[in-house]
């Protein structure tokens, strides 16, 4: 390397960097742009088919609507003439007012209709299978949030939403368990740090202690069989009794000697507290994007939402507001995924630990790696020779 330019050692430098992070991120990306992709050929999918039915649904409706009006204007039109005539006929000053009457009304109907009719048409234009609902109904369907705001009335809309969810299921829920995994991580380091400045007062990075602390644990084990099995040789030993050998307890260290452990499992409490922080900023800011909920509502659309039971009562009414809702859900979720990766954790190092100890006591020895059980290994006892 020492004939190559300074150019050319940072373009191998940076493309070293370049490579190193796509091999530690590439499962990541590669899953969230999996994931993106198919939403976006899903929301294309679902603004084609069923968009065209919307549109012609609502070229029918405003058909009818026009019909209904132009009946209406030949029925007022037709009734105004006949008193036209009967006013010719009598000449009566009654029958004038009931003229001028059923003229002003007439004028009155045609106005309202003619309003209702615009109003009609502003409406259709809001499509429902627009290409953002159409992505975000998508999004809806492989969380399974399903909040049903709107739905396939077409029977190729509801055969492709079977299909769809079947694929984009199994997809998001691996998405979903990388995120946890990854949100696991992140914050198991960020607590270390935490627990690392608490205690040593230093942010660099110590040794680890925590094989020394599996091998004292193991030899304290074996000490206290050994107590259980030969009481009387160890009062033997010892005929005095004022000799006893001290249990094997590493000692506590001091304070400024103190060494954290970065491989441990993240305290329940944390993450559950994260959770919740994660849900009330969530509620807080729906609370302040939609006016006319009260945080309650934005809480409870909030909980439902990540709960996955997505009942559809509470949705936002903005288009980029229900975007930004899918997006923060799915992080959400994955929150909720790192949540039970923790306690599934818990419940196995304690599960793994009960074992053990039951195993030890009972003489039987549990494997860690498939968790099979086998008979301990006899301890071997010496037996003294008898002299005649």
């Amino acid at each position: 390397k020492s004939g190559l330019s300074v150019g050319e050692k940072a373009s191998i430098w940076m493309y070293g960097k370049v490579w190193a992070l796509s091999r530690k991120w590439f499962t990541h990306i590669f899953l969230f742009l999996i994931i993106a992709a198919y939403s976006l050929l899903g929301g294309f999918l679902f603004h084609t088919i069923e968009g065209r039915a919307e549109q012609k649904n609502v070229i029918d409706i405003i058909q009818h609507r026009k019909d209904r009006n132009t009946m209406v204007r030949i029925l007022l039109d037709s009734n105004l003439l006949r008193l036209h005539l009967q006013l010719k006929s009598h000449q009566e000053e009654a029958l004038r007012q009931d003229i001028e009457g059923a003229n002003r009304r007439r004028k009155e109907v045609i106005h309202h209709l003619e309003k209702n009719l615009k109003l009609a048409l502003k409406m259709m234009k809001r499509k429902s299978w627009s290409f953002i609902n159409a992505v975000i109904y998508c999004l809806t369907v492989i969380t399974t949030i399903g909040y049903g705001h709107i739905a396939p009335v077409t029977t190729t809309g509801r055969a492709l939403t079977i299909a769809y969810s079947i694929i984009g299921i199994p997809l998001f829920l691996l998405l979903l368990a990388d995120f946890g995994k990854l949100f696991t991580r992140s914050i198991k380091f960020l607590w270390a740090f935490v627990r690392r400045v608490y205690y040593t007062g230093s942010c660099k990075k110590v040794r680890r202690t925590a094989p020394v602390q599996e091998v004292m644990k193991g030899v304290q084990m074996v000490y206290d069989m050994a107590l259980l099995r030969r009481p009387s040789q160890m009062q033997s030993d010892n005929p005095e009794g004022g000799n006893q050998v001290p249990p094997m307890t590493p000692a506590s260290p001091a304070l400024s000697a103190f060494a954290v452990d970065d491989e441990f499992n993240l305290p329940i409490t944390v993450a559950i507290v994260i959770l919740l922080i994660y849900i009330f900023m969530g509620a807080a800011v729906f609370y302040i994007w939609e006016t006319d909920w009260t945080f309650f509502d934005a809480f409870y659309f909030v909980f439902i939402s990540m709960s996955t039971i997505g009942f559809g009562d509470l949705v936002p009414a903005n288009q980029m507001y229900m975007m930004a809702s899918i997006v923060y859900l799915a992080f959400g979720l994955a929150l909720t995924s790192m949540c039970i990766n923790v306690v599934q954790e818990k419940l196995s190092d304690t599960f793994r630990q009960a074992s053990a100890k039951i195993g030890a006591t009972i003489g039987l020895k549990v494997c860690e790696d498939d968790g099979t059980v086998e008979p301990a290994s006899p301890t071997h006892v010496e037996i003294a020779e008898v002299h005649k």
